[in-house]
């Protein structure tokens, strides 16, 4: 009886963790939403902007290297070809910074 109790607690658990799993990818869709994207600014070799991350996005977010366009675009990152993530501000983990070429003609 003991063991088949503990059975139950165990599938509960796992079924409990299952429904919150769910829950975040749920709510991470709608979390894209309040991705918040600066004006561009530039100097004269490049154009800059600065994109800031909700909370809970910002936690995926790795410290160890600058993130790829795949990657920056699976945190739910939406930007025309060209932006890269150039430079990481521990501070404001939450901020990526990004900057393109300026194309001269």
């Amino acid at each position: 009886k003991q063991w088949y109790q503990r059975r139950v607690r165990e599938v509960e658990n796992v079924a409990r963790e299952a429904i919150e799993e769910n829950r975040i990818v749920g709510e991470e869709t709608d979390v894209t939403k309040l991705i918040r994207y600066s004006e561009k600014y530039s100097d004269s070799q490049y154009e800059y902007r600065h994109v800031t991350l909700p909370e809970v996005i910002s936690k995926k977010v790795p410290s160890t290297h600058l993130l790829t366009e795949t990657e920056w675009r699976n945190l739910g990152v939406q930007q025309s070809p060209g932006w890269v993530h150039y430079m990481i501000h521990p501070p404001e983990k939450h901020i990526l910074l990004f900057r393109r070429p300026i194309k001269i003609s």
